[in-house]
């Protein structure tokens, strides 16, 4: 599969070949799996937005539907899913809606 990898605002869509790369390449980072119907996923997105902005942590999101193998590979078998990676091995996982405190005390809990 090519590589699928854009950016918008911070937040970093990936494709099934992207992932290791780029969390292996980031001291922490937070993935989310969705789908584009996904509504609480769309709530999501400013959130993730403003983390990219303003912390150290890679932010990423991968469509489950377009890399089902990655999504299979991590667990996200509902979306919104979140997998934090620290050091290039995944740590956390929080599935449904979080807040941005939740995700924030996640990310420093791992942060240098």
């Amino acid at each position: 599969m090519a590589t699928q990898t854009a950016e918008t605002d911070g937040v970093i869509s990936l494709g099934d070949d992207d992932i290791e790369t780029v969390v292996e390449d980031s001291n922490v980072a937070l993935v989310e799996f969705y789908t584009e119907w996904c509504g609480t996923c769309k709530r999501m997105q400013p959130v993730l937005r403003t983390i990219a902005g303003d912390t150290d942590a890679t932010v990423l999101t991968i469509d489950i539907e377009s890399n089902l193998e990655t999504a299979i590979e991590f667990g996200a078998q509902s979306t919104p899913t979140f997998v934090l990676f620290a050091d290039g091995q995944p740590v956390k996982q929080l599935r449904g809606g979080q807040t941005e405190q939740t995700l924030r005390d996640l990310i420093a809990q791992y942060s240098d």
